[in-house]
């Protein structure tokens, strides 16, 4: 039978997961995207992995008594890897937990963005002088004059006028790349969001930034609507050609799951659609082919040639996200049929090019790849993995689905089984197989 998992709250990160009783901390944690140093590697001698549970605590071991005082026990401290989750629970992770490598590079990292890869949105409150009889300069001409020179199309040309008189001539001037893209009332110049898409095989996964500061302010993801049309990306493939309109279902299917992940996002967030101004997106050869409408014949047959290898900047509304009218849409470049925007989304983020030493970047999902970089090189190759995590050669092997067994815990004396929507088991998936 499939046991009532728990909800466990991290606070300040505001991320939630569902776990069975008994799970540690420090593995929901894990779930939730955080990882807390532990340095002992779990064995409760460091005392380093503090977590404050100000909700759903669990009486204290006898690690947690020789290494916090009775007065910390009492007002919730526990350790990640020693406390257990017997009830749902907020817990409140100190900065100091946090693993430190991980928050180094965290920090390194935006740092270098700050210098290097700057957003191609910004905002700039301006406040114009007022036309007059000695200053009857055209309305973009006195914008212009205080922002740079743009470029600018005939819809936002035709609201700046009632913009600029409507608010003083005062007002935040959005600029994307060259663009003006819109002249909105007031400061808004704290305003300013991007979406990340990693549009997987199986999986699509979204995280809002700030892009100010490159802060993530909400992380989301769902089950790829298509996978009702194939688990892999040949019987879509197939699908596509199948019927005039199965590009057509497939494309519709994947952008109502970005739809989707970006209203998600929002609300968690707390942030206006129409405050959204750039969208970012990666994913695999084929994804990225059906989510732009494109034909994908050509990838089902050697020698696997795409319609497109370098990057696509499109409306972000032609990927029916519901942003800000004119946001843009970056969809990442593809190297060729099976090895595309997401892989080469990894090598930029892990700046794989510019290590002294080999090295190898190895995504695993449904589709696998693995790119190695060597004395100025780099190779690539891909291989479909998915089969090997969704136990297609397990007799009872399942995708991550409804009714999929995920976690197994043993007490010692009896299994514990966590079932993905808490439905009665129906198999196993990759993580529930590793765990029996």
């Amino acid at each position: 039978m499939a046991e009532k998992q728990l909800r466990v709250t991290f606070q300040p990160h505001g991320r939630s997961v569902y776990v069975l009783p008994g799970t540690k901390v420090v593995e929901a944690a894990a779930r939730a995207g955080l990882t807390i140093d532990t340095p002992c590697g779990g064995a409760g001698t460091c005392g380093k992995c503090r977590v404050h549970v100000t909700a759903g605590a669990c009486p204290p071991t006898d690690a947690e008594r020789e290494h916090l005082s009775d007065g910390d026990l009492d007002a919730g401290w526990r350790l990640a890897c020693q406390s257990s989750i017997c009830a749902e629970s907020i817990i409140a992770v100190p900065e100091s937990s946090i693993f430190a490598d991980q928050h180094q590079i965290l920090t390194e990292a935006r740092a270098a963005a700050a210098e290097e890869v700057l957003p191609a949105v910004r905002k700039q409150y301006v406040e114009l002088p007022e036309p007059a009889l000695d200053d009857a300069q055209a309305d973009l001409l006195r914008v212009e004059r205080a922002i740079g020179p743009v470029t600018v199309g005939l819809d936002v040309l035709k609201e700046l006028p009632g913009r600029l008189r409507d608010g003083g001539f005062r007002g935040t001037a959005v600029v994307a790349d060259s663009e003006l893209v819109d002249f909105e009332p007031g400061d808004t110049t704290g305003q300013c969001a991007g979406v990340a898409f990693d549009v997987g095989t199986t999986t699509i996964a979204a995280a809002l930034l700030d892009l100010n500061t490159g802060e993530e302010l909400a992380v989301a993801s769902s089950v790829n609507p298509q996978v009702r049309y194939g688990d892999d990306v040949l019987s879509r493939i197939r699908r596509s050609g199948a019927s005039a309109d199965g590009g057509q279902e497939l494309r519709q299917a994947a952008v109502g799951g970005l739809a989707e992940l970006l209203a998600r996002l929002c609300r968690d967030a707390g942030v206006e659609p129409g405050r959204v101004y750039e969208a970012a997106v990666a994913g695999n050869t084929t994804m990225e082919h059906l989510l732009c409408g494109l034909p994908v014949d050509a990838l089902g047959e050697v020698p696997f040639v795409p319609v497109h290898g370098r990057a696509l900047t499109l409306r972000a509304r032609a990927l029916g996200l519901n942003a800000h009218p004119r946001a843009s849409a970056y969809v990442m470049p593809v190297i060729g049929g099976f090895v595309g925007g997401d892989v080469v989304a990894g090598m930029l983020a892990t700046r794989l090019d510019a290590g002294e030493t080999p090295a190898m970047l190895v995504d695993i999902g449904t589709n696998g790849e693995i790119v190695l970089a060597h004395d100025g090189k780099l190779w690539a190759a891909s291989t479909a993995a998915g089969p090997a995590f969704e136990g297609a050669r397990i007799s009872c092997g399942m995708r991550a689905a409804a009714g999929a067994v995920e976690k197994v815990l043993f007490d010692g004396e009896r299994l514990h089984c966590g079932v993905i929507g808490g439905e009665e088991p129906a198999g196993l998936c990759g993580s529930g197989l590793i765990d029996a």
